[in-house]
C-alpha cells in the first residue's frame, strides 16, 4: 500500500495526495521533520485541511462539491430563469402594416367611383348606344306624334276560339326575325330592348333593331289561320325624338332607315313597296290575298346619319296588316 511521503496518508489515484495535495513522487518538504542532537527521526505531522495545505493550485473536483452539500440539498443544477421576450415592433412580419386597411377603402372607392362614371356615360350594354342611354324613356323627354291623326284602330286579342276580326292583324301574328341587337339602359336604370315584339305593340318610339346593314333580310309573320288582307305597311325606321344636356337627340336619321321593301305571301303574290323619308306608318294596298303568313324582305336600307345620334342599326318601330279573319 503507497504512502503519501508528505502526510502519511493513503494515496489514491492521481499525480496527488488526495488529503494534502502533495506531489506523490516528491520528497517531503523540510518543515514535516525536525532533527535530534545526534541522528533524524522521524515526525508524526497532523493532517491539515485541504485548504490550509499549501502547495501547487489545482482544479476543484466534483467529489469536493458533492463532500460539502447537506443531505437535503438536491443535485439537479438550477437555471437561470429566462431572458424576458421584448415586444415586437410594430409592422413586424405576419402582421398587416397600419396604411394597409386605409389602401383598400381608397380602391374600392376608386372602384366603385369608376363603375358608377361609366354606367353614366355610357350606360348601356352595346357601347354604340352610350348617347342613347342617356336619354331614352325619360319622363320629360319630346315623343314623336302619332302618325294615324284618326281615332285608334281596335287591338285584337288572342284566345281559343277569337273569332272573325276586321282590323289591323299585326298584333295576332307570330313574328320570326333575324337577330336583334343587344338591349341598352336608359337614363333611369330601365333596360331598353330591340326585341321582334316591339313591332306590334302599337308603339312607334319602340322598334326591332338588328346591328349592321340589314339589307337582304327576311321577317316573317304567320296567323293562326287563313286571313285576307288588304293593306300591308311599316314605319321604316326608329321613329323616336329625345332630348339630353346636349339638345334634340334623333334616333329616326340617326339609324339606318328602310328605302325599299317586298311583301310576299302565300300564294306566290309579291308587293315591291318604295318608303319615304318620314316617321308615319306607310301603307301599300293588295289586291284582298288570303293567306296565313306574310313574309317582309329588305331591299335597300339607307346608312348611319350623320350627329351624335348616329348608330349602325336597321330598325323598324311597327308592322301594320289591315284585314280580316276566318
Amino acid at each position: 500500500m503507497d504512502l503519501c511521503r508528505q502526510c502519511g496518508s493513503e494515496l489514491g489515484i492521481g499525480r496527488f495526495c488526495t488529503n494534502c495535495g502533495h506531489p506523490v513522487d516528491q520528497p517531503p518538504d523540510e518543515l514535516s521533520t525536525s532533527r535530534t542532537d545526534t541522528a533524524e527521526r522521524p515526525r508524526v505531522v497532523e493532517p491539515l485541511p485541504v485548504a490550509a495545505v499549501p502547495g501547487p493550485a489545482r482544479f476543484r473536483l466534483f467529489a469536493d462539491d458533492v463532500e460539502s452539500m447537506d443531505d437535503t440539498e438536491q443535485l439537479d443544477p438550477v437555471l437561470p430563469p429566462p431572458p424576458p421576450v421584448a415586444d415586437e415592433p410594430r409592422g413586424h412580419r405576419g402582421a398587416p402594416p397600419s396604411w394597409l386597411p386605409w389602401a383598400i377603402g381608397a380602391l374600392v372607392m376608386l372602384l366603385v367611383a369608376g363603375f358608377g362614371a361609366w354606367l353614366l356615360f355610357s350606360g348601356v350594354d352595346d357601347p354604340d348606344t352610350a348617347q342613347e342611354a342617356r336619354s331614352e324613356s325619360t319622363p320629360t323627354e319630346e315623343r314623336t306624334p302619332k302618325q294615324d291623326p284618326s281615332p285608334p284602330k281596335p287591338t285584337p286579342t288572342r284566345s281559343a276560339d277569337p273569332g272573325p276580326f276586321a282590323g289591323d292583324l299585326a298584333p295576332l301574328a307570330d313574328i320570326f326575325a333575324p337577330p336583334a341587337a343587344a338591349p341598352g339602359l336608359d337614363a333611369n336604370g330601365d333596360i331598353v330592348r330591340y326585341v321582334a315584339t316591339n313591332l306590334q305593340d302599337g308603339i312607334p318610339e319602340t322598334a326591332w333593331r338588328t346591328p349592321g346593314d340589314g339589307t337582304g333580310l327576311s321577317l316573317t309573320f304567320r296567323f293562326d289561320g287563313p286571313s285576307t288582307l288588304s293593306e300591308v305597311g311599316l314605319v321604316n325606321g326608329y321613329a323616336k325624338v329625345a332630348r339630353d344636356g346636349g339638345g334634340i337627340l334623333d334616333w329616326y336619321h340617326g339609324n339606318r332607315r328602310l328605302r325599299a321593301v317586298e311583301w310576299t305571301f302565300d300564294d306566290g303574290t309579291v308587293v315591291r313597296q318604295r318608303l319615304r323619308d318620314t316617321t308615319l306608318l306607310q301603307m301599300v294596298k293588295v289586291d284582298k290575298v288570303e293567306t296565313e303568313s306574310v313574309t317582309l324582305r329588305l331591299l335597300a336600307v339607307t346608312p348611319p346619319g350623320p350627329g351624335r345620334a348616329s348608330r349602325n342599326y336597321t330598325a323598324i318601330s311597327e308592322v301594320s296588316f289591315l284585314g280580316t279573319t276566318g
